[in-house]
């Protein structure tokens, strides 16, 4: 995929690896747009990387809506869409108080939101000459995290649908990507504390995706999600036990 030239919707773009990404395309001479909940840190992000700045919410469908139509009526069409926005909530499932708000909370953003917002912009994304949708997804796909009860969950999700969509967009001209980073050194991993991992660096991340997307890789395992998925079908039991030592502080 040629990244010269193209409208890129980066969702949660106003920090971590969706800031990294804003930055590194911007600087290959894209035009992008990032969106977020917080207009605040969604305008110093956009100050940052020289991207534009659509503040809303990914959960609602008027927000979807209101993005892209403004899209639309700037850039006419969308070349990519990096579905990046997620959370990631530790707790336990029994005792946390707020454990029915957080279960809705984290499917709505990591599981709901990317996909049907990637259903609304098939009609822009329809205008490109070379369209594709990225999930931005997580080598925690392939084993359950026993810490965070949703969180894997979704990642699950997303991979399986990305694999789906993949086949179903194809006879459209849309290139389904998924990057499947390990934990990535970002503020909503600070919590997150073992030995068993080395947390990759943003740009690091960036770096391997935007290398992937030229060489129109369409599952990238970055880093030490492709030994994870490894030991996902040799040993899951080992696995699991390994993530099961993670802390969270």
């Amino acid at each position: 995929m040629d990244l010269t030239s193209k409208i890129i919707l980066v969702t949660g773009g106003g920090s971590g690896i969706g800031l990294e990404l804003s930055r590194q395309l911007v600087a290959l001479g894209n035009s992008v747009i990032i969106c977020g909940r917080d207009a605040g840190r969604l305008a110093e992000a956009g100050n940052l990387t020289g991207a534009q700045a659509i503040a809303g919410d990914v959960t609602i469908a008027e927000d979807q809506e209101r993005i892209l139509s403004e899209i639309e009526a700037q850039h006419g069409r969308l070349d990519l869409l990096i579905n990046n926005a997620g959370i990631f909530l530790a707790y336990d499932f029994n005792t946390d108080p707020d454990t029915l708000q957080k279960i809705e909370r984290e499917i709505a953003i990591n599981g709901t939101a990317p996909l049907t917002l990637t259903r609304r912009a098939l009609p822009l994304l329809a205008k490109s000459e070379q369209p594709g949708v990225l999930f931005i997804g997580s080598g925690i796909a392939f084993v359950a995290s026993p810490g965070t009860p949703v969180y894997s969950g979704t990642k699950a999700l997303i991979h399986h649908c990305a694999q789906t969509l993949r086949h179903q967009l194809r006879p459209l001209g849309v290139t389904v990507f998924e990057a499947l980073p390990p934990v990535v050194d970002t503020d909503m991993a600070k919590a997150l504390k073992s030995g068993n991992f080395k947390k990759m660096k943003p740009t690091d991340v960036v770096r391997d995706i935007i290398s992937g997307l030229r060489r129109n890789q369409t599952e990238m395992l970055l880093g030490q999600s492709r030994q994870i998925k490894w030991m996902s079908r040799i040993a899951p039991a080992f696995l699991f036990r390994q993530f099961a030592k993670t802390e969270f502080h």
